[in-house]
C-alpha cells in the first residue's frame, strides 16, 4: 500500500514539475486608463479639431475705397463643433475658452501665421457672438447623455490693407463645466 501511495506522489510531484511550464510569462499587458472626476466627457476626436478655413479673397475685406479693407470687416464664418458624451445629470452647463497667440493689432482676436498680414482669426458662438480670445464663451445648458456646443470662426481683418498669403492659426480650448 505504501508503495501504491509513494507512486501516487511521485506522479503528483511529476505532473507539478511538468506543468511549470504552463504558468510562465510570455508577455506583458499594460492597461492604461484613468477615472475622472469631471461630469462629461469629450468625444474621442474632438480634442484636435481641424476648421478648414477655404481660400477668401482679399478683396472680401475691402471697404468703400477698391483695395482698402476695413478694419473689422469679416469674412464668412465657418462652422466647428465640440462633442461631449456621457454628461451626467450633476452637469448642467458649461463654457469654453479658447487661447491662442494675440493678434498685435487686436488682442481679442487670434493671430494667423504663414505669409497673410492684415487679417486675423475670430471665433463666434452659434449666435455670431464674438468670444474673445482668453474669455469664456456664453453658458450652453447641458442635458444628460451627449451634448454639442457649436462655434464658428473666419477671418476679419486688422489693417485698410490685406495681404494674400497662407493664414493658419492655432488655438487650445477649456471647458469648464458646471
Amino acid at each position: 500500500m505504501q508503495k501504491k501511495l509513494a507512486i501516487q506522489l511521485a506522479a503528483v510531484a511529476v505532473a507539478g514539475v511538468l506543468s511549470q511550464g504552463a504558468f510562465a510569462a510570455d508577455g506583458t499587458i499594460n492597461f492604461t486608463g484613468e477615472i475622472t472626476s469631471s461630469p462629461c466627457s469629450i468625444t474621442a476626436g474632438n480634442q484636435n479639431v481641424a476648421v478648414p478655413l477655404g481660400k477668401v479673397s482679399a478683396t472680401t475685406f475691402d471697404g468703400a475705397t477698391a483695395g482698402t479693407a476695413t478694419v473689422g470687416k469679416a469674412a464668412p464664418l465657418n462652422a466647428f463643433n465640440i462633442n461631449l458624451t456621457g454628461c451626467s445629470a450633476a452637469a448642467t452647463g458649461g463654457t469654453v475658452t479658447f487661447n491662442g497667440t494675440a493678434d498685435t493689432d487686436d488682442t481679442t482676436l487670434v493671430r494667423v501665421t504663414g505669409g497673410a498680414a492684415g487679417v486675423a482669426l475670430q471665433i463666434t458662438d452659434d449666435g455670431g457672438t464674438k468670444i474673445s480670445n482668453g474669455t469664456a464663451s456664453k453658458s450652453y445648458t447641458l442635458k444628460q447623455g451627449d451634448n454639442t456646443f457649436k462655434f464658428q470662426a473666419g477671418y476679419v481683418a486688422t489693417k485698410t490693407t490685406v495681404t494674400a498669403g497662407v493664414a493658419n492659426a492655432v488655438a487650445q480650448f477649456t471647458l469648464a463645466l458646471k
